[in-house]
């Protein structure tokens, strides 16, 4: 890829080493993605590599937090015609999840 092709994914990587690769348009629900990927706002270096490290999220987070903007970019628009399902996750990490939630802004 040339220095003027954006990647259309970005790479998630957890503090114990998971990575996951997802298409920025998903990873981009959350507002703190977002900023850190938009050249505009400084031009941070995960902007420039398309990879962003979180050294404090576990992978087993940051694969919940994942499916979870999968699911927000998926019922973002739905109207009020159509049920959306409840967005399922395991007890054990829930404060570990809202962190990261409050974290990401998502």
């Amino acid at each position: 890829m040339s220095g003027t092709e954006e990647s259309p994914t970005v790479k998630l990587t957890s503090g114990d080493g998971f990575s996951f690769i997802i298409d920025k348009a998903v990873a981009k629900q959350s507002a703190t993605i977002m900023n850190m990927l938009d050249m505009s706002t400084g031009g941070f270096t995960e902007a420039l590599t398309s990879e962003i490290r979180f050294p404090e999220i576990k992978g087993q987070v940051l694969e919940k937090v994942c499916q979870y903007l999968f699911y927000k970019h998926r019922y973002a628009d739905e109207g009020a015609t159509e049920r959306v399902p409840d967005f399922e996750f395991d007890l054990e990490i829930s404060l570990e999840l809202m962190m990261a939630a409050d974290y990401l802004d998502c």
